[in-house]
């Protein structure tokens, strides 16, 4: 696939991602490699926008250096609370056995949660948190009660 196909398939992509605006991202391509710039409203918009051009067939590589509009770093235990208040405020999750941990916009969530769809919905709500860059998701399924053994080795 030549350059200018695989950019408009990415483009075609991305475009059809709720996600994603197009009119903030760009695409440009060489040898099979996808770079993404542009400037994005959230993190959880640029993450989108780099797995849809990660999934297409052809793209050998991604080269994310978009930006996000007014990101503003959030203290640890500032971004730890808005997360867990977001959970606890979420109709699909049950927070009251999920521990959050930050660090420098890394966010851990450990516990365990009912569903796969609990735990999907659990990692979208901290990923949209402002301040928020990534999320690790340790959240088990089970309906047994999680007790961690040391929460100071959160990171």
């Amino acid at each position: 696939m030549k350059n200018e196909q695989l950019r408009g398939e990415v483009e075609r992509v991305l475009r059809e991602d709720h996600r994603v605006d197009i009119r903030e991202v760009t695409v440009t391509v060489a040898g099979h490699h996808v770079t993404l710039t542009g400037a994005v409203d959230s993190v959880a918009e640029k993450r989108a926008a780099r797995q849809d051009a990660e999934s297409v067939p052809g793209v050998e590589g991604v080269t994310d250096e978009m930006t996000v509009k007014n990101f503003r770093p959030v203290p640890d235990k500032e971004l730890a609370a808005a997360v867990h208040n977001a959970l606890l405020r979420d109709a699909y999750v049950d927070a009251s056995r999920i521990e959050v941990y930050a660090s420098n916009g890394e966010v851990r969530l450990d516990g365990s949660v009912s569903t796969y769809a609990e735990r999907h919905a659990a990692a979208d709500v901290a990923w949209w948190t402002p301040g928020v860059i990534n999320v690790e998701n340790l959240l088990l399924v089970t309906d047994e009660e999680f007790v961690d053994a040391d929460p100071q080795e959160a990171f």
